[in-house]
């Protein structure tokens, strides 16, 4: 955190963190049939999902 208390992710971590999150879905097993994602900072997460998943 920043003394503004934004948070900055480089490119490179919010990718890791996309990667962390994708593992940790498919560690859980769950079944799913279709990803929802929210415009506001949502949109390349779920497109990295629905690429793995």
């Amino acid at each position: 955190m920043t003394e503004t208390g934004h948070l900055y992710v480089t490119w490179e971590r919010y990718h890791r963190l996309i990667d962390l999150l994708a593992l940790q879905v498919h560690d859980s097993q769950w079944q799913f049939d279709s990803i929802i994602c929210i415009a506001r900072g949502g949109l390349r997460v779920g497109d990295q999902l629905s690429r793995i998943f």
